[in-house]
């Protein structure tokens, strides 16, 4: 008998990355609860199976996940897609977890930490340890294991620009300060079971030919000895194999001196993540028994899996992520990035972008208008998703009911069709058109290709041209695209996003920026501010708002449905969803159990210690 949990911020028109479907890698989250805004629904969000509380230790988990990741496994260095934050969820542990309570709004409750002190005007942070933990090398976790762990990455040309505003880090003893160049009212969700919320050891990134800090200061950091596909963490699980590629594995086994081992944690005595890209080969899998918990973001395949009854479903889209279609916009010169880099701030030095009609706002608006999102959502998502206006989903702290997005309008999409050839001179527009190598993603953005040739015929001319996935996101990364579909901009905090969208980390094409699409906006870099900077929610709302508002008058992303996450299960797999704080924490509410097609599994057990029975 199928169970299926399902826990909306909206209603989903069936239901009372990244490049969606599964497709490419993703930047950020979903969650499995309602945020604040939300609306109820009142279905449980969560795995509340009868006995789901007589937890059995033992068992082996094969957990089958969408992609590898390029340059595995130090988190400042990992091209990480939400595969990879799974498995590193599992080996380490976060400074902080989202928690909320019923109704209430989301919360960075402490995890690792005792506690987090802002000053008064949040330009500085101090964060104390826990006492008594290790990592799985011995090494003790402290103030100085935060502070080399936010350096690390806080010094990475990856993950650097999200912790850009970090003037400094001190440690001494438990504690770590950190001293800002501008106030930080959020912080914390920064730091939260992220990337580089997960703490490492500091003895092991010393050995890493990787590590940022060799060329700043090699004499604390040591020779190049360490292997970077074998990391020690300090969670639930240990590192124990990794073999990379498609139909591959990371395999973790039980840390027996874990530090909530009194509490009674891990249950599992070991974990394997098995790679499958293809969404049919991953439930495939889990219906021949190779799998016993997969995740999908393609919502055809999970209402599939629900009409076998065979499985427990957990479907979630609060504070998720948007399904959309990225537009490269490099133009001109940023002089944002050139004050902070001190290079040349010219977004397209090769001319590789020129001659893009995406550039041409009316161009952008023509294509937006031509696609149906209803279709796409019915056709591809089994109804179950809603078409997207913007980034934030309802429940967001940004959601707009109307951001001026383009909807779809055929008479509309003509006249801003006829605009941009008018201002390009020419009698058509072509560019390419990029998504993940999965047969399914395929098959989705021909459909919306199609869409454009049923209203304007010859007048658009591209075509969909598939990339390996665990390939992808390095091509967003250095700019090598025009049209690229993805998944991307899920948030417990709006905070969370400032550096997918600021000016900062939007560095020319060729180089590697965390601002995809390489826009340089002056209004949504001043929203931006407001909602790092003001402790007033109200505030940080309104600027929230105006972000989403401005991404309407742009256009700089087709935005497509809002994404749902799928967690099937085999049977005997229980309490997927349900990690307990450390005692003594009190985050006023549960912690949010699914972001984004991730969850932890420290408290993950099996009937009878089978996992496949």
């Amino acid at each position: 008998m199928v169970g299926l949990l399902v826990s909306f911020a909206l209603v989903a028109a069936a239901c009372g990355s990244d490049d969606d479907g599964d497709e490419g890698s993703s930047g950020e989250d979903s969650s499995a609860t309602t945020s604040g805004e939300g609306e109820d629904t009142g279905v449980p969000t969560r795995d509340d199976r009868e006995g789901n509380d007589q937890a059995v230790d033992g068992g082996k988990l094969v957990y089958g996940i969408e992609q590898d990741s390029a340059n595995p496994w130090a988190h400042y260095a990992t091209s990480c897609a939400t595969s990879c934050r799974e498995i590193f969820r599992a080996i380490s542990d976060p400074l902080f977890v989202p928690t909320q309570a019923e109704g209430g709004d989301a919360e960075a409750q402490p995890f690792l930490l005792e506690s987090a002190e802002p000053s008064a005007d949040y330009t500085s942070w101090t964060f104390t340890a826990r006492p008594g933990i290790t990592f799985h090398d011995g090494t003790p976790f402290d103030g100085e294991a935060i502070r080399y762990n936010l350096d690390v990455c806080r010094f990475s040309t990856l993950t650097g620009p999200a912790l850009a505003h970090i003037a400094s880090i001190t440690a001494s003893g438990q504690t770590a300060t950190i001293t800002l160049k501008m106030p930080d009212v959020a912080l914390p969700f920064l730091m939260r079971d992220e990337v580089c919320g997960l703490m490492f050891s500091p003895t092991w990134m010393r050995t890493l030919e990787s590590n940022p800090l060799r060329e700043l200061d090699p004499t604390r950091v040591g020779p190049p000895t360490g292997d970077q596909a074998a990391p020690v963490g300090l969670g639930a699980f240990e590192f124990q194999s990794y073999t990379p590629g498609n139909g591959n594995s990371f395999v973790a086994v039980r840390n027996e001196e874990y530090w909530r081992a009194d509490e009674g944690l891990p249950h599992l005595d070991e974990i394997e993540f098995v790679v499958a890209v293809d969404i049919q080969s991953r439930s495939n899998g889990l219906r021949s028994g190779q799998f016993n918990v997969i995740h999908t973001a393609n919502s055809d395949e999970s209402k599939a899996l629900e009409e076998d009854g065979d499985f427990f479903l957990l479907r979630a889209n609060a504070f998720g992520e948007t399904s959309h279609t990225m537009l490269n916009v490099a133009q001109g010169t940023n002089p944002a990035y050139a004050a902070l880099s001190g290079k040349d701030g010219t977004m397209d030095p090769t001319g590789a972008n020129a001659d893009s009609p995406l550039l041409n706002v009316h161009c952008r608006r023509a294509l937006a208008h031509a696609r149906d999102g209803e279709r796409l959502v019915e056709e591809r998502e089994a109804g179950l998703t809603e078409v997207a206006n913007g980034p934030f989903p309802p429940g967001s702290l940004g959601y707009t009911e109307d951001t001026g997005y383009p909807e779809y309008d055929p008479a509309l999409a003509e006249e801003e069709m006829t605009t941009c050839l008018e201002e390009l001179g020419t009698d058509h527009i072509e560019f390419t058109f990029d998504t993940t190598n999965d047969p399914f993603n395929v098959e989705t953005n021909q459909l919306v290709i199609a869409m454009w040739k049923e209203l304007f015929g010859d007048r658009v001319r591209t075509e969909v041209s598939p990339v390996e996935a665990g390939q992808y996101i390095g091509l967003a990364l250095v700019g090598d695209y025009e049209a690229f579909a993805w998944r991307n901009f899920g948030a417990v905090d709006p905070n969370e996003l400032f550096y997918w969208w600021t000016s900062a980390t939007a560095s020319p094409i060729g180089t590697q920026a965390l601002n995809f699409n390489r826009f340089t906006d002056p209004e949504i870099d001043e929203a931006l501010m407001a909602m790092r900077t003001s402790p007033d929610v109200e505030d940080r709302k309104a600027a929230a708002q105006a972000i989403n508002t401005r991404f309407g008058e742009q256009v700089y992303n087709l935005w497509g449905w809002w994404t749902l996450w799928t967690v099937a299960a085999g049977p005997a797999v229980r309490n997927l969803t349900d990690l307990p704080l450390p005692e003594g924490a009190d985050g006023g509410g549960p912690v949010v159990p699914i972001t984004a097609g991730k969850h932890h599994l420290a408290q993950v057990w099996c009937e009878g210690g089978n996992c496949s029975s």
